[in-house]
Formats: structure tokens, sequence, C-alpha cells
């Protein structure tokens, strides 16, 4: 974590990017170079690889906000990406800048290629290059933190009911390992009220704020398999994120979740913050097919959030290949 000088000071200067930016982040058609020097501001970095372009972008932190959305829009996208260069004092971005439109039409598109997608390269990171993480105490001891989290969430859950409903039937197993204080998972209980719904957190505090809503709701270590292999549906992955977690842990608590996929089940990715495995690589080493990994955003086609969609095989994709 960081010092409240550091946070403040961080705040500060995010507020003079996103009004020093308003017209744009340099001459369009011109090579530009962005000099970012401050270790952990590299996570609000990503690349949209969408078609043959890769983009580069930054999230900003508008009025209003003391954190960035986890929702990407046109006014965050720099332009095309070329290189970059880093050193312990800085990174270096180099890229052209493209007309506003064209980013706008980008991200649309993006959200309906199954290719595309989103990379954020660094994790979020404190002074001296670790990794920056939320203290297990902060979401064991406070519902309320969680809770103050639910409105940015929304975009989540409507996509989440939206991509389900027709890959879901009567009895499946949903399961989310991190349910925090059950609003997420609740909503798919009100969606499919067929399925069985499961739900379990680490934090005692959390999982009895869950059980208001989802009373079977349980504690668990959800990188654990608390539950047996092959037997969900439905998994939710939403904690394999930057703040929450280092990305080697990350990464095996992907390997492990994935044994929990039944045949022709399906897993949802994505979270507040950056996802931090390559999900292309992992779900091709656990045997699962990417449908997707871009969504767009209910209330506009061209603000877009990761959201992976995979699946893995079941007979019938064997008989549909023959």
């Amino acid at each position: 974590m960081f010092s409240h000088k550091e946070e403040k000071n961080w705040l500060a200067r995010e507020r003079e990017i996103e009004s020093a930016t308003a017209g744009g982040f340099g001459p369009v058609g011109q090579l530009c170079a962005w000099t970012e020097p401050t270790p952990f501001a590299l996570f609000q970095y990503f690349l949209l690889r969408e078609g043959a372009r890769t983009w580069l972008g930054r999230k900003l932190v508008p009025p209003g906000r003391i954190d960035p959305a986890s929702v990407l829009t046109p006014r965050m996208l720099m332009g095309e990406f070329e290189t970059l260069r880093f050193t312990r004092e800085k990174v270096v971005f180099y890229y052209t800048p493209r007309p506003a439109e064209e980013g706008a039409e980008a991200l649309a598109r993006a959200a309906k290629d199954p290719e595309a997608d989103i990379d954020f390269p660094f994790p979020r990171l404190t002074e001296d290059w670790r990794e920056a993480l939320v203290p297990a105490e902060v979401w064991d001891g406070s519902a309320e933190l969680a809770e103050s989290l639910d409105p940015d969430e929304s975009h989540f859950r409507a996509v989440s009911v939206e991509r389900l409903r027709d890959l879901v039937r009567p009895g499946d197993t949903l399961y989310d390992p991190a349910c925090s204080t059950g609003t997420y998972i609740s909503s798919l209980a009100h969606a499919f009220p067929q399925c069985r719904i499961l739900a379990s957190d680490a934090s005692p505090h959390m999982v009895e704020a869950a059980r208001r809503k989802v009373p079977g709701a349980f504690v668990a270590d959800g990188l654990g398999s608390p539950v047996p292999d092959a037997s969900v549906q439905v998994l939710i992955m939403r904690f394999l994120n930057a703040e929450v977690m280092p990305t080697d842990v990350a990464v095996e608590g992907f390997r492990t979740l994935a044994r929990l996929i039944a045949p022709g089940g399906h897993a949802l990715v994505f979270g507040h913050t950056p996802v931090l495995p390559v999900v292309r690589q992992l779900a091709a080493e656990t045997g699962l097919r990417v449908v997707s990994s871009i969504a767009a955003h209910p209330d506009a086609e061209d603000a877009i959030f990761q959201f992976y969609v995979l699946r893995r095989p079941d007979t019938s994709d064997e008989a549909s290949r023959d």
C-alpha cells in the first residue's frame, strides 16, 4: 500500500493529466513520446489489440473519482502503439495519436471481436517496484468497503446476466469463490432461479454480509478448490486482479480454479482492477476456449472493459469438428 502523502500526490498529478489531455495526447499522425515517472501509475496503461492494430491507452481519473474506473473510453486512447523503453526511474511510451473518431470506432469493434484483447502490462507497483496489495485485513474487516464498490460493479452484473442467458440451463451450478458481500452472485441467483448458487469468501465478515443475500454462502479459501473438480457449469473469477493478490498467485489460482469447470461449462474472468494473468495463454494451457474477452458497457458501445468468457469443450464440440 501507499502512504497518505503518496496517494495525495498521485491523485493531484492525475487531476493535472486529465485536464491537460482534454484535447488529446499529442498531434494526430505524429510520433509522440510520453514519460511516466511514477511506478504506481503504470497499472493504468493498457494495450488494446484490435484487428491488425495495437492501441496504447491510459486510464484517467476524472473529477468526482479518487481512482481509475474499470471502463475504458475513447478519451483514454493515446494512439497507435509503437514501443516503450523503461529504466528504474521512468517508462517512456512511443505512440502515434489518431483522430478521436478512429479510437471510438476501434473500441466499438473490439467489443464485438472475439479475437480482440485488452492487456495491462504492469501491475500496481510501489515506489520500490514491488506489487502493491490491499492488506487482507482491510477486506476481512470491512464489508462497508466492499459495498462501496457495488455501484461500480453494475455493468459487470448486467453483462454477466446478458452473456449467461443463453448458456445456463436449469440445475446448473454457478459458483463465486470470492463472493464479497454477495451483491454480484445474488444478481445471478435472481436472474437464474432454477440454477444452484454457490458462494464463498475467505473473510467471515464478508460471508456474514453475503448470507443476507445468498443464505448458503460459506467461508472458504477460493484458491483451495473447496468444491469438486468438474462440478461447476459457471465459475466466476473476479479476484485474480491487481491490488488483490500478486501476479504469481493469480496465475496459480487460475490453474487451480480451472479444474472446477465441467465439460461444456464456462468461466467469467473480470474485476474492478486489471486482470493479472495472461488469460489466453492460461486458457490454452488448461484446456479452455476463449469465447470473448471484451464487453461493451450497457449504455455505450464504445465504452469497454475486460470481460473474458471461457468455455471448456465437451463431447458435442468434438462431434461438431468431425
